[in-house]
């Protein structure tokens, strides 16, 4: 069977070793994920045609949901990943990633610009110059967030 091990790096050789007596396969791509509290996701497994991809989160500049797929925007390239933004929101930090809108979560390192939009909206210029917008019911969260 095949686990993703999310854990810090002082438990991690212990865990897995453990993991590993007891005939268990450690596997980034694993649907069986163990976790640690407070310990969030470096890397993400993405698609990009047939080829899969190992995305640090630190590169990833948004998420966006479109119906059943999730797309990964990272250096101006788009990857196809199986978890859904609810999951994300538990897997990557809260420090740097924010939800934005019921199907975009945005990297606080890559917007490169805020522009407020009439009816409690925000729009976002990101790293890669894309736009994604903040809705209202994000609007009072986004402007916590950065002490607007």
């Amino acid at each position: 069977m095949k686990i993703r091990l999310m854990v810090s790096k002082e438990h991690f050789s212990r865990i897995a070793g453990e993991l590993i007596s007891k005939g268990f396969e450690i596997d980034d791509s694993a649907d069986l994920i163990i976790s640690e509290k407070n310990v969030y996701a470096e890397r993400i497994i993405g698609k990009k045609g047939e080829e899969i991809y190992r995305l640090n989160t630190s590169d990833i500049s948004h998420i966006e949901s479109f119906a059943h797929d999730v797309i990964a925007h990272s250096g101006g390239d788009e990857y196809k990943i199986t978890e859904r933004l609810r999951r994300l929101e538990e897997i990557l930090d809260p420090k740097e990633f924010i939800r934005i809108s019921n199907s975009v979560i945005v990297s606080a390192n890559h917007i490169k610009s805020i522009k407020p939009t009439l009816g409690q909206k925000f729009v976002l210029t990101m790293s890669d110059s894309s736009k994604v917008d903040v809705t209202r019911t994000y609007y009072y969260i986004f402007k916590e967030f950065f002490g607007i």
